[in-house]
């Protein structure tokens, strides 16, 4: 597939079919996603792989400690020292907005927010799931190493038919995936990865999120 084609076509699947991903598949990707850039070619990740019952085992216990309304507190956070922007958080809102109207959920019941956010406590159906580590030793800044990796991987995984979601929700409860996947103490859960093949008959999946205009976003100089 084009490299162009692959990302304008990559989204955010939020709902997955059970189909599992053929390993030739998945170690074509991976093998793909090893070819991504990072500083002084460090390559500082650990990947942990899970599908089959490894995954329904940790998405059962995820669902479990969701419906016990038990939070969960990935080792790393994606969210700023201080809040958000005042732009950002709008468009973060937006799309939360845009999805619960789709579903026709009102955002002021409770109980059918709590059905719309079970998407994200079962994992999204996700068949496999990749979860990317790296030495806990190293600084925060290497994060910037696994945002080229999961991208990389992400595109990779299009051009070869299969869809994803980068999602914290993957990472929420660290103790269920150390357990299950047998991630050794000296490493550290950074972010985690969806893959699957997308179902066409769920309505979450026919959203797209807005992107920000090239005037909005790109500032150029020197450019005719």
């Amino acid at each position: 597939m084009d490299v162009i084609k692959a990302i304008l076509e990559r989204h955010s699947t939020r709902d997955f079919k059970p189909d599992a991903i053929p390993k030739a598949t998945l170690v074509k990707i991976l093998e793909a996603a090893l070819h991504s850039p990072s500083a002084g070619n460090s390559q500082p990740w650990q990947i942990f792989v899970a599908g089959g019952a490894v995954t329904q085992r940790i998405t059962e216990a995820y669902l479990d400690r969701f419906t016990r309304d038990i939070p969960g507190k990935p080792e790393m956070s994606g969210l700023p020292a201080t809040q958000w922007p005042q732009a950002m958080q709008d468009r973060m809102k937006q799309i939360t907005n845009d999805r619960l109207k789709l579903l026709e959920i009102n955002p002021q019941d409770k109980a059918a927010l709590k059905v719309y956010w079970e998407i994200n406590g079962r994992l999204f159906r996700a068949p496999v799931l990749v979860i990317l580590c790296m030495d806990k030793a190293l600084s925060t800044w290497t994060a910037f190493d696994f945002g080229l990796l999961s991208q990389t991987l992400i595109l990779a995984a299009r051009g070869y038919g299969v869809d994803s979601i980068v999602a914290t929700a993957f990472i929420t409860q660290p103790d269920i995936l150390r357990k299950e996947l047998e991630i050794p103490d000296g490493v550290q859960i950074v972010t985690g990865i969806g893959l699957g093949y997308e179902n066409t008959k769920s309505i979450i999946n026919s959203y797209r999120s807005p992107r920000r205009s090239l005037q909005g976003a790109v500032t150029f100089k020197g450019i005719d």
